[in-house]
């Protein structure tokens, strides 16, 4: 009896697990909340802009030669058949990435997801045993590890209550149950020392499957 009661569990368990919605990892990246208005170019002009691009960082160490010299004005002219000079295109630019890079590296705020599914690797936290009932979801394997650690909102640290079996740190789990946004530091130990990794998720997990 007890068998058959385990059995049909499982079987609700698993029925429960895969109504779940799989989301990706881009899903926890917010939305562009500004952007820059790029202008048209042309290929030829795009590729006159990067050499003036190429030369102005040279120019940061040595001095041009007179053959880049020309080729460096000649590329401006180019670049300003657009409306646009070297210098203005060059610095919408920068301003585009630098609202690229604030916005990867920024959460979702108040998200609040239930029943949901998303794969990932382990780096265990808390350990019962053999079991681990609390780590850290992330997108790559060695992460936190052997590499540095992704950006908060690549980051999710989860709790399950019953915990499971951790059996392979490079093999992919699927992990399902609810995320919202919970912002913290935790210590991590590295093979060479001990930092903070930001984490910008909290998940209560209700099971993690082996892929």
């Amino acid at each position: 009896m007890f068998a058959k009661l385990s059995g049909m569990l499982l079987f609700l368990a698993s029925l429960n697990a895969s109504s779940a919605e799989l989301i990706e990892w881009k899903d926890l990246i917010p939305a562009a909340t500004q952007t820059v208005e790029l202008p048209a170019l042309t290929q030829e002009q795009v590729t006159h802009l990067y050499r003036v691009l190429k030369l102005k960082n040279s120019q940061q160490s040595r001095d041009l030669t007179t053959d880049e010299l020309n080729e460096y004005q000649q590329s401006q002219i180019t670049v300003q058949q657009s409306g646009f000079t070297a210098e203005e295109l060059l610095s919408l630019r920068e301003k585009a990435l630098e609202i690229e890079q604030q916005r990867l590296a920024s959460v979702r705020a108040n998200l609040n997801l239930k029943n949901v599914t998303i794969p990932g690797y382990v780096v265990p936290l808390e350990f019962d045993g053999v079991r681990t009932t609390k780590f850290l979801l992330v997108p790559f394997a060695g992460a936190c590890i052997h590499t540095p650690p992704p950006p908060a909102n690549q980051t999710i640290i989860v709790e399950i209550e019953q915990g499971f079996a951790l059996k392979d740190l490079y093999q992919v789990i699927t992990v399902t149950g609810d995320i919202s946004t919970f912002e913290q530091r935790l210590p991590i130990s590295y093979v060479d020392g001990t930092d903070d990794v930001s984490t910008g998720y909290s998940m209560t997990a209700l099971h993690v499957n082996y892929m």
